[in-house]
């Protein structure tokens, strides 16, 4: 692909050249706002703009830190999918020489140790908070993000109702989730063609007699791996990770002309 010119920041930032040249140049600060100089830097940052000192700075920068950012879980079920989903991650990110820092909150929302911050399922305005204050790629896994700057890793649910259907048949089975996904996700889910639950630890129980799809490991041991009734299509595996280890390499390079939203089968 050429070479990003500054005529391509200013239209992928919606402003003009003078502004985008304002912005990277720290000059005239009182022609533009705080929110237009944090789009066109998060721009700068996406296609490594060149030539540019921010995005010298960022090459220069490498810590092979990675903050994993996850809400902080209540049920037994959600800290037992939260650790799956962390041992697939951290065994992808760590044989590749990073270091994997798990937060379930961060004090300081302004972050300069590390190379990218992965969201697990944070909810839109808040993974839009820490992007307006952070130019180091912030990716989302299990959490849509209505913004095509941001590299987001999904669960192909239409490829799991699939399954389901091949072994069920349409309209004879309940898709039972614990509950992991930013609100954009749940509302995305209830277009699918069957029923839709989120499991909390004992209400498991209310599935009994019922054919079950699940994509969580927990769920599945606790209704029976042996029960023909239930269809495991898991959410966290080694391709899961691999598709964010790609993404994650995207980013910090990054890679232009390419989709950022990848849904994992």
């Amino acid at each position: 692909m050429e070479k990003v010119t500054i005529k391509d920041i200013a239209r992928l930032s919606g402003v003009s050249v003078a502004t985008v040249s304002y912005v990277i140049n720290g000059k005239h600060e009182d022609r533009y706002t705080a929110d237009t100089k944090r789009k066109i830097l998060q721009i700068v940052n996406l296609y490594n703009f060149q030539p540019s000192r921010i995005a010298q700075s960022f090459a220069l920068s490498k810590s092979n830190n990675v903050i994993l950012l996850t809400e902080k879980h209540e049920t037994v079920l959600q800290k037992a999918e939260s650790y799956d989903a962390l041992r697939h991650i951290s065994k992808a990110f760590e044989s590749l020489g990073y270091n994997l820092i798990i937060r379930t909150h961060l004090e300081n929302t302004r972050i300069d140790m590390a190379d990218a911050v992965i969201c697990m399922g944070l909810e839109e305005n808040e993974f839009l908070r820490l992007a307006h204050e952070n130019y180091v790629p912030l990716l989302s896994v299990d959490g849509i993000i209505h913004d095509e700057l941001f590299f987001q890793v999904l669960q192909d649910f239409d490829y799991v109702v699939a399954r389901g259907e091949e072994k069920f048949g349409k309209n004879n089975f309940t898709l039972a989730l614990v509950d992991l996904y930013n609100q954009a996700v749940k509302d995305e889910l209830k277009n699918l063609p069957c029923e839709v639950v989120y499991i909390r630890d004992s209400e498991f129980r209310n599935l009994a007699g019922r054919n079950i799809v699940t994509v969580n490991n927990s769920l599945h041991k606790l209704y029976g791996e042996n029960n023909d009734n239930i269809l495991l299509v898991p959410a966290h595996t080694e391709s899961k990770a691999n598709a964010l280890i790609d993404c994650f390499y995207k980013a910090t390079e990054r890679v232009q002309g390419i989709t950022h939203t990848v849904r994992v089968r």
